[in-house]
């Protein structure tokens, strides 16, 4: 008889572990369905999303919710950011990111896709003003950098 039991708990935790691993595949799976590759660009300069700092390079770019971007990039760094929605009044005929520079420092401002009039900007971090402080309230200059609409995988 309590062979039985013990047969019986193993196998419901083996049923429970097997429905485990079969929700968390299924998550991954839907949330890896619903990021959306918005570009790739050559970024040639080193430039700062949100608290991180990130190399020059090639990065692919993907919208994982939302409002949050995730770059990709050479020697495997990786950032995200959150953003919020912009627009302008006119759609641009490529893709464009747009960075805020004061000095040597690049920071990440918009991102637009081409023939949208709809895009992302992100928020002043406290690094970017710290920035802006540092450098005397000079005016910010602006870079934008065209990049391929049609990412590659």
């Amino acid at each position: 008889m309590k062979n039985l039991h013990h047969a019986s708990i193993i196998r419901s935790a083996l049923i429970a572990c097997t429905l485990m691993i079969g929700t968390l595949a299924s998550t991954y799976s839907a949330s890896a369905q619903s990021r959306q590759a918005l570009a790739t660009v050559n970024i040639p300069f080193t430039f700062h999303i949100g608290d991180q700092t990130m190399p020059a390079g090639m990065y692919r770019i993907d919208l994982v919710s939302n409002h949050v971007v995730k770059l990709q990039g050479p020697d495997h760094a990786v950032g995200s950011v959150a953003m919020h929605n912009a627009s302008k009044s006119f759609a641009s005929d490529h893709g464009i990111i747009v960075f805020d520079r004061y000095g040597e420092n690049y920071f990440l401002r918009q991102i637009w896709t081409a023939g949208n009039k709809d895009g992302l900007e992100s928020w002043q971090t406290h690094i970017e003003k710290n920035t802006l402080q540092a450098n005397d309230s000079k005016s910010r200059s602006s870079t934008q950098l065209a990049f391929d609409s049609t990412p590659r995988q």
